[in-house]
């Protein structure tokens, strides 16, 4: 396996969180159901799992060695991901802080937990959209194969600062659990967001 392609794979779990989440959303703006152990684990799939564990691969892994190849960091496709990288986690900080009082009851606190919900996943979807169909194939084009080889090697055993002690099968355990719940198929989701499948 390349190093794009577990990224890929990667990507495929976080589509999957993210159709649990907007599926929440439906129900909490339809029939008022509001399920706040939904959000929580969302959160923090998207903390441990999204950010501090995939996104911390492209940042202090991929990225660089696509600078390595003359890739610009502070311009074109490098540029847009690190921005929107930035920006999901200020989504993602205004659900964790409003998360509590939605739970409670707080009507003013659910809508900001579901509109920053949604706008996430808008945001993310888009975002692996770019990096699946462009940003990914540039890097197989760019990457010699040792490269690729030493990057898949890296991701197995790095523990990126800010990771909890939880591993990525309990987060993609978390994933399949979630979708059970809310009777999602991961493989559509996955194919909704034009992500890449394996198997």
């Amino acid at each position: 396996m390349t190093a794009t392609t577990a990224l890929r794979v990667e990507h495929n779990h976080i589509l999957a969180m993210i159709a649990c989440l907007r599926a929440a959303c439906a129900a909490a703006r339809s029939n008022g159901r509001f399920d706040a152990e939904t959000f929580r684990a969302g959160v923090d799939f998207i903390r441990s799992y999204a950010d501090a564990w995939h996104h911390a691969k492209e940042e202090n892994h991929l990225f660089p060695a696509l600078e390595a190849e003359g890739m610009p960091r502070h311009a074109g496709p490098i540029a847009v991901m690190l921005q929107e990288h930035v920006q999901g986690r200020s989504y993602v900080r205004r659900i964790a802080d409003h998360l509590e009082a939605a739970g409670g009851g707080d009507t003013e606190a659910r809508s900001i937990v579901l509109n920053y919900t949604m706008a996430y996943a808008d945001l993310m979807t888009g975002h692996i959209q770019k990096e699946n169909g462009i940003l990914f194939n540039m890097a197989d084009q760019v990457l010699p194969p040792q490269v690729q080889v030493r990057l898949e090697q890296i991701y197995q055993t790095a523990i990126p600062e800010g990771a909890n002690t939880e591993t990525g099968a309990h987060y993609e355990a978390l994933v399949a659990a979630l979708c059970e719940r809310w009777n999602i198929d991961p493989r559509e989701a996955a194919s909704a967001g034009a992500a890449f499948h394996c198997g």
